[in-house]
C-alpha cells in the first residue's frame, strides 16, 4: 500500500452541546465532582508507593487499524479495564445514572471521531473489541482531559512542554519534551507503544492502558508535547462540547507526515475540550496549537517555545481583551532556553526539565524528543530512580 495514501474522510462539524438538557445535566454531575481535590501530593500518594526504578515497556502494534486496535486491547486489557474504573467511574461516576449521562455523551463523541478519523475510529473499535468493553467506554476513557477540567486541579500545577530547534540548539537538532505532572495512582503504568501504520508514518506513543497516544514521536520526524489549559480567568468557561477528545486528537495528528498537514488537520477538528500542544518537525519548525472548545489558535515559530497553559495572545487573555502574563514557570523555561543557547543540547534539555519548580512532586514521568535523529528519552522523574530510556521509531 503507498504509504502517502490516506483513507478519505468527511467531517461531520462538532455540535456544542445542542441537547441543553443533556448538557445541563452532564455540566452539573461532572462539576460537582471534585477529580483532584486541592490537596498536597503526600495525601494523593499511594498507600503502597511502587518501586523507583520502573523501565518502560515497549510493545509493537502493526497491521491494519481495526487488527491495530484488537492487539493493544489484547496486549492491555486488563490495564484498560481497571483505568476505565480507577480513573473514569470512580471519580466521575458516582452512581448509574452518572455512568449512563457519560456513556452517552462519549457515544456521541464517538459519532464525530468516525467522521473525523475513520482510521482511529476503527482502531478504538478493536480496543473495545479485544478489551472486552464497551465502545463508548474506550472513547470515555480518551475523554479523561476533558472531564478532568470540570474537577477542581490541584494547586501544585500541570505539565511544562518546551521545543527547541536552530539556531538555538548546539548540535543543530532538534528537541520537543515535557514533564508529564499527573495523578500519582498511575505512576509506573506509561509504557511505549510502536504503531506501525501502512496507512502513513509509524507512531512511537508514549502511553497508558486505553490512551494509547498521550505524546510521542513519529517516523516523518514530528513530535507532540502538551498541557492542559488553565481554568483562571483567561480560559473559555462553559463545558466540553460533543466533539473529538483531546487524546484521540493527538494521535491523529502524529498520524501526519507534516506539520502543515498538522495543523489542517487540527482546524477541521471540532475539538471537545482544551489543550496546548507544542510541535516541531525535523527541519527546526516549531508550531502551538491552543484549543478550548469554542475557538483555536496556531502559532509558527523558530528557536524555541515553552508552555505551561495557554500562551499565545488569542488565548492568552483576559475577559477584558488585555494580554494575561505568562504562567511562572512557563516564564521560567524561557529563561532557561535563552541563557542556554549556545550550548543547548539533550544534556541541557534535561537540566531544565530537572529544574524545580518545573519538574516537582507531581512529576511522574520526563520526556524528550529529537525529532532530528527520531529518538525518544524518557525516566521516571523525581518519582523514579531518574535514568533515562532510549527508543528509536525506527
Amino acid at each position: 500500500m503507498d504509504r502517502s495514501s490516506r483513507r478519505a474522510s468527511s467531517l461531520k462539524r462538532g455540535r456544542r452541546f445542542a441537547r441543553r438538557e443533556f448538557l445541563a445535566h452532564l455540566g452539573a454531575s461532572v462539576a460537582g465532582i471534585s477529580v483532584m481535590p486541592a490537596i498536597g501530593p503526600r495525601e494523593m500518594a499511594l498507600a503502597s508507593e511502587p518501586p523507583r526504578d520502573v523501565p518502560y515497556p515497549l510493545t509493537i502494534i502493526e497491521g491494519p487499524p481495526h487488527q491495530r486496535g484488537r492487539q493493544y486491547g489484547q496486549a492491555f486489557a486488563q490495564g484498560i479495564r481497571d483505568f476505565l474504573q480507577r480513573e473514569i467511574y470512580v471519580p466521575f461516576g458516582t452512581d448509574q445514572a452518572q455512568r449512563e449521562e457519560l456513556l452517552r455523551y462519549a457515544g456521541e463523541c464517538a459519532k464525530e471521531i468516525a467522521a473525523y478519523s475513520p482510521e482511529v475510529a476503527e482502531e478504538l473499535a478493536g480496543m473495545a473489541e479485544a478489551a472486552q468493553i464497551r465502545l463508548e467506554e474506550a472513547v470515555l476513557i480518551t475523554l479523561h482531559e476533558e472531564l478532568y477540567h470540570r474537577g477542581k486541579l490541584p494547586a501544585a500545577g500541570h505539565c511544562t512542554a518546551i521545543a527547541a530547534g536552530p539556531p538555538h540548539t548546539s548540535d543543530g537538532n532538534t528537541y520537543v519534551a515535557m514533564t508529564w505532572d499527573w495523578m500519582p495512582s498511575v505512576f509506573g503504568q506509561s509504557s511505549m507503544v510502536l504503531w506501525r501504520r501502512d496507512e502513513g508514518p509509524d507512531v512511537l506513543g508514549y502511553a497508558y492502558p486505553g490512551l494509547w497516544v498521550g505524546a510521542g514521536l513519529n517516523s516523518a520526524g514530528i513530535a507532540l508535547c502538551w498541557t492542559s489549559a488553565s481554568l483562571g480567568e483567561n480560559v473559555d468557561g462553559g463545558g466540553p462540547r460533543i466533539g473529538i477528545p483531546a487524546y484521540v486528537l493527538i494521535a491523529h495528528l502524529l498520524y501526519q507526515d507534516t506539520l502543515d498537514k498538522v495543523v489542517t488537520e487540527a482546524r477541521r477538528a471540532s475539538q471537545a475540550g482544551w489543550f496546548t500542544f507544542v510541535l516541531a518537525d525535523a527541519g527546526g519548525g516549531l508550531v502551538n496549537i491552543e484549543a478550548s472548545p469554542k475557538r483555536l489558535a496556531v502559532q509558527h515559530t523558530r528557536g524555541r517555545l515553552a508552555r505551561v497553559y495557554y500562551g499565545t495572545p488569542e488565548m492568552n487573555q483576559k475577559p477584558d481583551g488585555q494580554p494575561g502574563a505568562l504562567h511562572p514557570k512557563c516564564q521560567q523555561a524561557y529563561d532557561l532556553l535563552d541563557a542556554a543557547r549556545g550550548d543547548l543540547d539533550r544534556q541541557a534539555v534535561e537540566k531544565i526539565l530537572a529544574t524545580p519548580p518545573i519538574t516537582n512532586d507531581m512529576t511522574i514521568d520526563q520526556m524528550i524528543f529529537n525529532t532530528s535523529s527520531r529518538k525518544a528519552f524518557l525516566n521516571r522523574g523525581p518519582r523514579g530512580a531518574g535514568v533515562w530510556q532510549e527508543f528509536a521509531v525506527e
